[in-house]
């Protein structure tokens, strides 16, 4: 056999893998797609019920980082107006608070206050 009858069945191979490889990859990304939707599709949504119970839960809270003193004193168990007005002063010397816990820094407020308030607060 001649070189170049060799290296002609060479390329006529070479080509044809890569032909069929493409095509492979093709299927394969087709495959895969459809598979990927059908997952998708196949989760579960969250209900509708579920999503107002959520909302009725966040709206009882209260942020500690940006409440006014006015929301604070209304939305929190034990707090007056002269204790809220303390958290935002403290707030904006020392910054925003780390932990629900760091609100033991402001004077006036004790463990009784953020046990009493502890499912409220957020940050």
């Amino acid at each position: 056999m001649s070189w170049k009858t060799i290296v002609k069945r060479s390329l006529a191979t070479a080509l044809c893998l890569a032909l069929l490889g493409g095509f492979s990859s093709l299927t394969w990304a087709k495959k895969n797609t459809a598979e990927k939707n059908a997952i998708t599709h196949s989760q579960p949504t969250e209900s509708t019920e579920s999503v107002k119970a959520i909302d009725i839960n966040q709206s009882n809270k209260v942020s500690i980082n940006n409440a006014t003193a006015e929301e604070l004193a209304q939305k929190l168990n034990g707090i007056g107006k002269q204790k809220a007005k303390a958290i935002v002063e403290y707030r904006e010397k020392y910054g925003a608070f780390n932990t629900i816990e760091n609100i033991l820094e402001v004077q006036g407020i004790g463990p009784a206050f953020l046990e009493k308030n502890k499912n409220k607060l957020m940050l």
